[in-house]
């Protein structure tokens, strides 16, 4: 008698929050980069252009070293 495949849940896997940015440095720019869980880059930014958008608005909150990008939310 065959084994029969189990069957999988659905698809749906539960949304993770973004993690902490790494600082990576190229050879021309430097940037903040946010990975996912297979550690591909998801997100990249610029760090100039990072630190004069977080210049030009005051926050109301507060954000952890690292997690610069989730300020106002």
């Amino acid at each position: 008698m065959a084994k029969k495949a189990k069957s999988r849940k659905s698809a749906k896997k539960a949304k993770r929050s973004s993690g902490k940015r790494d600082l990576v440095k190229g050879k021309n720019a430097t940037m903040f980069a946010k990975r996912s869980a297979k550690g591909r880059f998801k997100e990249i930014d610029e760090v100039g252009r990072s630190q004069k958008a977080d210049r030009r608005t005051k926050a109301k909150r507060k954000a952890k070293s690292g997690y610069g990008d989730r300020g106002d939310r």
